[in-house]
């Protein structure tokens, strides 16, 4: 996720927000979810507290279950009717969360140890699902459980030295691809092949992130031009695209 400072967390996960940005996830906290169809980098899991939620790709396939993984970069539609925990995993920082979901193969729900431990924990919290140092502890503690349950895939070194580069949303992709040592053309198929998504998208969602952040404390408009977005709309088309929501849905609903 985005890169933020102490200070730009303290502004978002303010007691009053049950939403958490943090460097390798992120967590939001709804009094329902329904999402259009999109597909997001990062590995989701969708937790309905008191009702199914329900995962639809576009082929009409639906998954439904009291908690669901969604691998990274898959289009799909979720809801559900009742309040929800929405956790998102960034792919690099976290790679077991996504290396568990995409083992999956598409969206499945969460059987077995996993869901009772989730549900123990979630249960054992409820009071508190509003505050985001819960909702951050909770993430980090199903990041623990899947990383007992997944293996692990080392990164391509070019790969690697690009991403980082390029998780600072303003940084000149010609200059970090021409410092990898090999061809646009290897470099643009080894990308899709370890990250899941081309280069251009990869910065995009970046962008996005960055945008999100900035709207914490910043107007709509205030935060699509401090992230680099030509316009309200263009941010507005993205997060709806990469997250199924517009930006103002996505702070609307949020439990109190």
């Amino acid at each position: 996720m985005a890169k933020v400072g102490s200070g730009d967390v303290g502004r978002l996960n303010e007691s009053r927000i049950s939403a958490v940005l943090a460097d390798a996830f992120a967590v939001r906290a709804s009094t329902a979810m329904g999402s259009t169809l999109h597909a997001e980098h990062g590995a989701a899991i969708l937790v309905g507290l008191e009702r199914e939620v329900t995962v639809t790709e576009p082929g009409g396939a639906v998954v439904r279950g009291r908690a669901v993984v969604v691998p990274p970069d898959l289009w799909h539609a979720a809801a559900s009717p009742g309040p929800t925990l929405g956790f998102l995993y960034d792919p690099e920082a976290m790679p077991h969360v996504a290396g568990y979901a995409r083992l999956r193969g598409g969206p499945c729900p969460l059987e077995g140890r996993l869901l009772s431990r989730l549900e123990g924990a979630v249960t054992a919290h409820r009071a508190s699902l509003s505050r985001p140092d819960v909702l951050g502890g909770l993430a980090r503690e199903i990041a623990a459980w899947l990383a007992r349950e997944s293996p692990r895939r080392a990164l391509d070194g070019r790969i690697a030295r690009v991403l980082e580069a390029l998780r600072d949303p303003a940084a000149d992709r010609r200059l970090a691809v021409s410092r990898a040592g090999v061809s646009e053309a290897h470099l643009q198929a080894l990308f899709v092949r370890d990250v899941g998504l081309p280069i251009r998208t990869f910065q995009l969602w970046r962008r996005l992130l960055t945008a999100l952040l900035a709207f914490a404390r910043l107007d709509a408009t205030g935060a699509a031009h401090a992230a680099g977005f030509a316009d309200l709309a263009h941010f507005s088309r993205t997060c709806r695209r990469m997250l199924g929501y517009s930006p103002s849905e996505l702070r609307d609903g949020l439990m109190k």
